[in-house]
C-alpha cells in the first residue's frame, strides 16, 4: 500500500500529462507541449523512441514525483526526469494490477542467473554497466535489450575494455528466462546470455575505470578510456551488432573488434562499429579513473574530470543539434566557451581526483565532488556559485568525496556523503542546488575507516506528501567504530534533511570495517528494497534489505518489517542497476560487475520473479 498522491495537486500535473508509457499524447492532451524526443536511428540496429536508459546518472540525479508543480512542468524538458516519471507510472501500473498484501511479504533467497567472463579485468569498484531496454511499452527484447560492462584492465587481441551482452533474461531458478535457448555448439542456451558486441578501443592507457553512458536511443556509448599515468580520452562508439562475437562460443568476450587507430573525425553512424577520440589534457598528462561522463542531453554536451582537479566541458557528443548536423556532424571536441578552451579548474583546494560531475536540471548548474572532501558547484557558463564550494569530509584519505554528489532536481537538493569529517565521523550533507547555501549535516558513525559511497533515498521520498516516509539510507559503522550500521535520516517539511546523528539506524553486525558499494533503491510492488554489497572476500558480501513500503501503517518503527536476503559475490560488486519492472519471466533483474571474479552477473531480485 502506498500513500494516495490525490491529496497533492502538485504532482498530478507531471504525472497525468506523461502518461503510463509516452510522452507526446499525454502531454497535448494536457494542454502542455510534449517534450522532444530523439529522432528515431534510420540505420540497423533499430531502437525504438520508447526505448529506457539506465546507467550511472540515472542513479545519481533523482526526480521525485511530488514536488513544486513550476518544477515538475520545467524539468518535462529534461530527458531523465520523463524517463523517470514514466518508469514510477510503469511500477505503480504493474503494483495495480498485481496487489501484493502484507501479509505475502516473505523474502526468498537471491539466486545468480548468470556470471560471463570479462576476462583478465572486470568493472571497477563503484562504477556502474548500463542497461538499454528497447521498448518499455512491449515485452523485454531478447535480441535488442542490452548490458554495457566497460572493464578496467588494457584491452588486447583477446580482451575488450568494453563489452555488450543482449539474450538477458535467461536463467531457470524460480522459472525458465523468456531467453532461455536450446543448447548448441557454439551457445550454452540456457542461463546465459550471449555477446552483442565487444571492442578494444585504445588511444592510450586502455582501461575503461569509469561508468558509460548512453544515447537516448541506445544506439551509442560514451565512456572514458585511461590509466594511471596516462592523458584520458573521451570516446563516443556507435556499436554494431555481431562485432567481436566469438563464433564457436557465444558466451565468450575474447574475440574483441581493435580499435586502436583510424578514429572518426565526424560523429559515428549508428550501427557502423565506427568510435571517436578525444584527448582530454591541458598541456600534461592527465589520467581519469574516477569521473564517468554525464550528457546534457539537451545541450549535446558532456562534462567529465579528471585526476588533477579539472573539469571538462565537450560539445557534438552525440550530433543530436541542428547546429551540429548541419555544420558537418563533427566529432566532439572539447567546448572553447567553457573555461580555458574547455578545461576548467575547478578551483579551492582540489588538485586531486574529481568525481563524475552531475547536472541539476531545475537550475542548469553543474556539482561536482572532490578528493579533498568538498563539493563545488558552476553555472552553465562555468562561473563559479554564489558559495563556490560545501564541505562534506576533511579530504584525508577516506575524507573525500569519491562517488558522484547525489541531485533532487525537484526539490533543489545535492547530497554528498564521506568516509571522515572534521568531527571524526562520516557523513552526508545537504545543500541548496541554487547556489550551495544552507548546508545541513548529517553525522553518521565512526570515520576514518573507508570510502563512503553514494546513499539511496527511500520510496516515499518519491512518492509521499508526508515527511515520515522521506527517508535517505547510506551504510556506515555505528559511533564506536564496532559494528556496519544502516542510517536513515529523516526530513523536516520542506524536504531539509534533519542535522545530527539519525534516530532511525539498524545494527546489522560485522566487527570488521568494510567499505561498501553505491546503495541502490528499488520499489517492487508493495516493497521498498535497498541493495548493497560489501568490497570484501568475507561472504556473504551481498545484501538485500526489504525496508517496506508499509512504513504508512508503523510511522514509529525503523525498519518496519525489514527483513533482508544475501548472496556472495567474490570480493564484492560493483555499482547495480535494475531492470524495468515485468512480469516477464527472468526480466526483472539486478546487474553488476563480480569485483573479484571480473565477471558480468545478473541475480534474480527476490520477490521478482
Amino acid at each position: 500500500m502506498r500513500k494516495s498522491l490525490s491529496a497533492s495537486p502538485l504532482a498530478v500535473c507531471a504525472l497525468v500529462a506523461l502518461g503510463l508509457f509516452g510522452c507526446s499524447s499525454g502531454l497535448v492532451q494536457s494542454g502542455l507541449q510534449p517534450v522532444d524526443q530523439p529522432a528515431a536511428p534510420t540505420q540497423s540496429p533499430a531502437v525504438s523512441t520508447n526505448g529506457a536508459v539506465q546507467d550511472w546518472s540515472t542513479h545519481q540525479v533523482v526526480y521525485p514525483q511530488v514536488g513544486p508543480v513550476q518544477t515538475l512542468i520545467a524539468l518535462q524538458k529534461d530527458p531523465r526526469a520523463v524517463l523517470s516519471w514514466q518508469a514510477a507510472q510503469r511500477q505503480e501500473f504493474a503494483q495495480a494490477r498485481t496487489p501484493v498484501r502484507y501479509t505475502d511479504i516473505v523474502e526468498r533467497d537471491i539466486h545468480r542467473d548468470w556470471s560471463i567472463s570479462l576476462g583478465t579485468g572486470g568493472v571497477a569498484a563503484s562504477m556502474f554497466p548500463a542497461k538499454f531496454t528497447f521498448d518499455v511499452t512491449v515485452a523485454p527484447s531478447c535480441a535488442n535489450d542490452f548490458v554495457v560492462f566497460p572493464v578496467n584492465v588494457a584491452g588486447g587481441g583477446t580482451q575488450p575494455n568494453i563489452v555488450g551482452f543482449n539474450n538477458l533474461y535467461t536463467g531457470t531458478n524460480p522459472t525458465n528466462g523468456i531467453c532461455n535457448r536450446v543448447p548448441s555448439g557454439s551457445d550454452v542456451g540456457t542461463s546465459a546470455p550471449t555477446v552483442f558486441w565487444g571492442y578494444n578501443v585504445t588511444a592510450a592507457g586502455g582501461l575503461v575505470p569509469t561508468s558509460p553512458s548512453l544515447s537516448l536511443d541506445g544506439t551509442k556509448v560514451v565512456f572514458v578510456e585511461s590509466g594511471s599515468g596516462t592523458t584520458a580520452h573521451f570516446h563516443v562508439l556507435a556499436w554494431k551488432s555481431g562485432d567481436g562475437v566469438n563464433a564457436g562460443n557465444l558466451q565468450s568476450v575474447t574475440s574483441p573488434v581493435q580499435l586502436t587507430s583510424g578514429f572518426s573525425a565526424t560523429q559515428p553512424a549508428t550501427g557502423s562499429g565506427t568510435v571517436t577520440d578525444l584527448a582530454l589534457n591541458t598541456g600534461t598528462t592527465q589520467s581519469d579513473t574516477l569521473s564517468s561522463p554525464f550528457i546534457d542531453y539537451t545541450n549535446d554536451v558532456a562534462y567529465v574530470g579528471n585526476d588533477s582537479g579539472i573539469l571538462f566541458r565537450i560539445k557534438n557528443v552525440l550530433c543530436t543539434t541542428a547546429a551540429c548536423t548541419g555544420g558537418g556532424s563533427p566529432a566532439p571536441s572539447l567546448d572553447g566557451t567553457w573555461g580555458t578552451a574547455g578545461a576548467l579548474t575547478v578551483g579551492g583546494t582540489c588538485t586531486g581526483k574529481v568525481s563524475g560531475p552531475v547536472i541539476d536540471g531545475g537550475t542548469g548548474h553543474i556539482f561536482v565532488g572532490c578528493s579533498d572532501g568538498l563539493i563545488y558547484g558552476f553555472t552553465p557558463a562555468g562561473a563559479a556559485l554564489t558559495n563556490a564550494s560545501v564541505t562534506v569530509g576533511n579530504g584525508a584519505a577516506t575524507g573525500g568525496v569519491v562517488d558522484p554528489p547525489t541531485i533532487d532536481a525537484v526539490r533543489g537538493f545535492v547530497y554528498g556523503v564521506s568516509g571522515a569529517s572534521s568531527g571524526g565521523t562520516s557523513v552526508m550533507v545537504q545543500a541548496k542546488t541554487a547556489d550551495l547555501s544552507s548546508p545541513v549535516i548529517a553525522t553518521l558513525g565512526a570515520g576514518g575507516h573507508f570510502n563512503l559511497h553514494s546513499p539511496a533515498f527511500s520510496n516515499g521520498y518519491f512518492t509521499s506528501v508526508s515527511n515520515t516516509h522521506w527517508l535517505l539510507y547510506e551504510w556506515a559503522l555505528n559511533a564506536a567504530g564496532t559494528n556496519i550500521n544502516l542510517w536513515a535520516a529523516t526530513f523536516s517539511a520542506g524536504h531539509v534533511m534533519n542535522s545530527g546523528t539519525p534516530s532511525d539506524s539498524l545494527t546489522v553486525g560485522g566487527s570488521t570495517p568494510v567499505e561498501f558499494s553505491p546503495l541502490t533503491e528499488f520499489q517492487n510492488g508493495a516493497n521498498d528494497q535497498v541493495f548493497v554489497s560489501g568490497l570484501t572476500a568475507v561472504t556473504p558480501n551481498f545484501v538485500e534489505y526489504n525496508m517496506n513500503a508499509f512504513l504508512a501503517l508503523f510511522p514509529t518503527s525503523f525498519p518496519p518489517g525489514a527483513n533482508g536476503a544475501t548472496a556472495s559475490e567474490t570480493g564484492g560488486t560493483s555499482g547495480m542497476v535494475v531492470d524495468n519492472n515485468s512480469a516477464s519471466a527472468q526480466a526483472s533483474s539486478i546487474y553488476f560487475g563480480n569485483v573479484g571474479g571480473n565477471t558480468a552477473v545478473k541475480l534474480t531480485q527476490s520477490g521478482l520473479n
